[in-house]
């Protein structure tokens, strides 16, 4: 599998801006939380998670039956590959076509494909119903590969990287993400799933990948963009020096 070059580094100061705070919510095989713990795991992370009902109208109908999964072995960062130029308070907006799109005839997933996502202020909005209070299973171009979590940076990072709003947000969301999961620790551990079926990993195969990683690398794609890959490096080593150093177990 191959791996991006080392980039930019964020500083120390930067990384640990937010506090991290005690405990573990997770379990390998995880049980949905109640909404009032849901809250407390967002806010022990120094996330402000803004929660699926703020983005979709009252008249948009909920989805209900969505599949959870079993277990979660994959942390999976995507992009949007839409426009960066967008306001803070386009987000909504943008997320709702994101929504409508996924839901059309063109895709006919059963709602918006991503856990949650991630804009260029570095605001962390919960994506597919359910995704804060348990592990939803998402939709994927190139297939469903298993076992993961979807993570989705709103913008197009072919050639432009991620702000670095945006990269301390999803470093933040992805160690809150592996930690409740019960993931382990590790920038390049791996861990193994098997495979639902992609166009780079046939229905069945056993798929070894590293924790974090980024779309490219379940299906043959250019998603999360070069620009973003080529962070992932860092992403991973910047959630283990947080898990590492500020989780402490109870």
């Amino acid at each position: 599998m191959p791996r991006p070059d080392q980039p930019t580094q964020l500083t120390r100061r930067q990384l640990l801006a937010a506090p991290l705070l005690a405990g573990r919510f997770g379990s390998p095989s995880p049980t949905p939380l109640p909404p009032d713990l849901a809250a407390q795991w967002a806010t022990a992370y120094g996330l402000s998670v803004t929660p699926r009902a703020a983005w979709v109208p009252e008249t948009t109908p909920t989805v209900s039956g969505l599949a959870t999964e079993t277990a979660v072995a994959v942390l999976v960062v995507h992009h949007s590959e839409t426009s960066n130029s967008y306001l803070a308070e386009d987000v909504p907006k943008v997320l709702r076509s994101f929504r409508a799109y996924h839901v059309s005839s063109k895709k006919g997933w059963p709602d918006v494909a991503y856990n949650f996502f991630v804009d260029r202020f570095g605001g962390v909005w919960e994506g597919r119903t359910g995704s804060l209070v348990s592990p939803v299973v998402g939709s994927a171009t190139g297939g469903n590969q298993g076992s993961s979590q979807l993570v989705c940076l709103v913008g197009n990072h072919t050639s432009v990287p991620p702000s670095e709003a945006a990269l301390l947000s999803l470093t933040h969301l992805l160690g809150a993400l592996a930690d409740r999961y019960a993931l382990p620790l590790g920038a390049e551990t791996e861990s193994e799933f098997v495979s639902r079926g992609s166009t780079r990993w046939p229905l069945d195969a056993l798929v070894r990948t590293r924790i974090i990683e980024g779309h490219r690398a379940m299906s043959l794609t250019s998603c999360p963009g070069n620009a973003a890959a080529r962070l992932l490096p860092k992403v991973r080593a910047d959630v283990d020096t947080m898990r590492t150093t500020k989780l402490v177990p109870t």
